[in-house]
């Protein structure tokens, strides 16, 4: 009887930690599918690859600013010397110049 009870018990903790695991992240998602919001998998996804972009922009500037004595005037001044296109943010922001810095309208700098 006392093994009975005791494996009910542990059965009964076990379901209710299992439940409580899974309602946390859907909540922080933005309540959308679990991971799809900004901290999720695919929005941390969406940082980097923005960083990334900003990092290849911001060097195209320098490389700019370097050869033509001054920064640049806009995104477009960029193309094709010193960049192939101006790449998109992956989560729909824009980009702009700051200087030679580079800036999203979603991720900021």
């Amino acid at each position: 009887m006392k093994k009975a009870f005791f494996l009910l018990l542990a059965s009964l903790l076990l379901l209710v930690f299992l439940a409580g695991c899974g309602g946390q992240e859907a909540e922080t998602a933005g309540g959308g599918e679990p991971g799809s919001g900004a901290g999720g998998p695919v929005g941390r996804a969406e940082e980097s690859a923005c960083a990334a972009n900003r990092k290849i922009i911001s060097s195209a500037a320098q490389q700019y600013k370097t050869m033509e004595g001054k920064p640049p005037s806009s995104l477009s001044s960029l193309v094709p010397g010193y960049l192939q296109s101006v790449p998109s943010c992956p989560a729909g922001g824009t980009y702009s110049l700051s200087g030679t810095r580079a800036i999203c309208s979603v991720h900021g700098e």
